[in-house]
């Protein structure tokens, strides 16, 4: 090979090189752009990847645009991390920006959500809105939170606050009817129920009944769901849905609707009977005393409710006497409701 050809073959390598490295940093760049925010593919380009992390370098702003970015993304705990820095950064300061600390905390609360770590997100909730953030969505996820995790007055305070803001979502002020019942609060609980505001309904009752006479059990829960929210202070929905889910084993569905019936309605001693069946077959025989006990006592004289308590008391024994493993809590209330 002379001179001018190995010129020429060096060259071309030359020509190679730079083609593919001008090719790789175009996908290096588009990969960036696709999958990280434009400041961190920034600090990347710039030779500076500690930048990343340097809370001191970068301002507040700069973190929350990149939380905000990444969440647009639906890259929920690379916004997270940086919603973090964040409030790091401005609770060192000693005059932070409050109207970006609100929106971090918006921010956090709403991601963590998303990521159903509701303890995190209640407690950043609780923060947001002690710092003068006003939602109904708040309000709405704390009072369900705290009412799964029985703190009551907590979640007596979110409800309300939520009722007074939308009076539309009635799965939600089910929730808290049943709540002022269990408060011993059943008048206020059904001014609740009627006080909703309700759709128009396309199907009635009787539809629903008719579908449970033919055996037709899936029609006909869904029927007296959807008629329930046309008529959520209707007791006749709620007695509905317990028989069909009793046929469709949907233990669930039934103690729910066996306890709301009790809660709400349980002035009636039609609507506590469902509740004891379900503590029967839950073996929960103490409770079920509690209830017969009840129903005797607002009836005067109920020759069922005496029989069948004389049954559990021979049947069980002590088992009726004290609650068969219970918590604390469960003490406290079935004591509450003697």
């Amino acid at each position: 090979m002379n001179a001018l050809t190995r010129w020429e073959f060096k060259s071309h390598l030359v020509y190679v090189f730079k083609f593919k490295r001008l090719v790789f940093s175009a996908f290096f760049r588009f990969f960036l752009a696709s999958f990280f925010s434009p400041f961190v593919a920034t600090c990347l380009f710039a030779g500076d990847s500690s930048a990343v992390q340097d809370t001191e370098k970068y301002s507040a702003e700069t973190y929350m645009d990149n939380a905000q970015y990444h969440f647009s993304r639906r890259r929920f705990l690379n916004a997270l991390d940086n919603v973090r820095i964040v409030l790091e950064i401005l609770d060192s300061q000693k005059t932070p920006d409050k109207k970006l600390k609100l929106e971090a905390e918006i921010l956090a609360a709403q991601t963590l959500k998303i990521l159903e770590r509701e303890e995190e997100a209640a407690n950043m909730y609780e923060r947001a809105l002690s710092h003068g953030y006003l939602d109904k969505e708040a309000y709405a996820y704390l009072a369900l939170y705290f009412d799964k995790n029985k703190t009551f007055d907590k979640a007596l305070h979110y409800f309300t606050q939520y009722y007074e803001a939308d009076k539309k979502d009635v799965a939600t002020h089910i929730r808290y009817a049943a709540l002022l019942g269990r408060l011993k609060k059943r008048e206020e609980a059904k001014r609740v129920l009627a006080g909703i505001d309700v759709e128009r309904g396309v199907k009635k009752i009787t539809d629903c009944e008719n579908l449970e006479t033919k055996k037709k059990y899936k029609e006909a829960v869904e029927c007296f769901e959807l008629v329930r929210k046309t008529m959520p202070d209707s007791e006749r929905n709620y007695l509905g849905i317990y028989r069909v889910a009793t046929n469709l084993k949907d233990n669930k569905r039934v103690e729910q609707n066996a306890e709301w019936l009790y809660f709400i309605f349980g002035d009636d001693t039609r609507y506590i009977w469902p509740l004891v069946e379900v503590r029967i077959r839950q073996r929960k025989f103490y409770s079920a005393r509690i209830f017969l006990e009840e129903i005797i006592q607002l009836r005067g004289q109920d020759s069922e409710a005496e029989r069948l308590l004389s049954n559990l008391r021979t049947e069980t024994g002590s088992a009726t006497e004290k609650p068969f493993r219970a918590s604390k809590k469960e003490m406290q209330f079935l004591e509450k409701i003697r």
